[in-house]
């Protein structure tokens, strides 16, 4: 989720790239709030809960000031006051993605980074910790998510996805006792892993 600027119809050659992350809840609702490392750029993005069966999400256009973007969050929190209202869930350094198995959706979050290099002046991170939070809210959920063959298509997903992690790793070894120095940045699609 990356800002831009937009003038004359195209793209500003300074971007704003959101690094710091905010996820928030209602009963029918994620909102994901990036802001830059600034603090001056802020974004919303705003996930649909109700339906297990399909993954909705809606980038809200608007770049929103540090004061703008807390007003909004009040308001919505005043508005779902009568279901719970607005909760924090967890911050965060980005979404890896989404996935679903045999129930609802997931969403894959990077909790924690650690900087292994740079490319071009751009830092390059690996992810040292992540977390999995379930997107359905539906009262009429099935207990799919819960079941015994949920549980081992995500225990065999995962041991698919270390297994590709293992591979990488020792392609990486290999590869700095040849005497490779440059480090390559790479991006293991979650579709590889199911």
């Amino acid at each position: 989720m990356a800002a831009e600027n937009y003038s004359n119809g195209g793209p500003d050659s300074n971007p704003c790239y959101l690094q710091k992350f905010g996820l928030y809840s209602t009963c029918s609702n994620f909102y994901m709030i990036g802001r830059d490392k600034n603090q001056t750029v802020w974004r919303v993005l705003k996930i649909h809960r109700l339906d297990s069966s399909e993954l909705t999400i809606l980038e809200d256009p608007t770049t929103y000031s540090e004061f703008e973007c807390f007003d909004l969050l009040r308001r919505i929190h005043d508005g779902n006051r009568s279901t719970g209202g607005l909760n924090f869930v967890t911050a965060c350094y980005g979404i890896v993605g989404f996935v679903k198995f045999l129930g609802p959706y997931y969403m894959l979050l990077i909790k924690k980074r650690r900087k292994i290099g740079s490319i071009c002046g751009h830092n390059i991170y690996a992810v040292t910790k992540s977390e999995m939070i379930p997107i359905s809210n539906s009262p009429d959920q099935s207990n799919v998510a819960y079941s015994k063959n949920e549980k081992r298509s995500f225990a065999n997903s995962a041991c698919k996805c270390i297994m590709y992690l293992v591979l990488i790793r020792r392609h990486m070894r290999l590869a700095q006792k040849l005497g490779y120095t440059m480090r390559l940045a790479l991006k293991v699609s979650v579709a590889h892993c199911i």
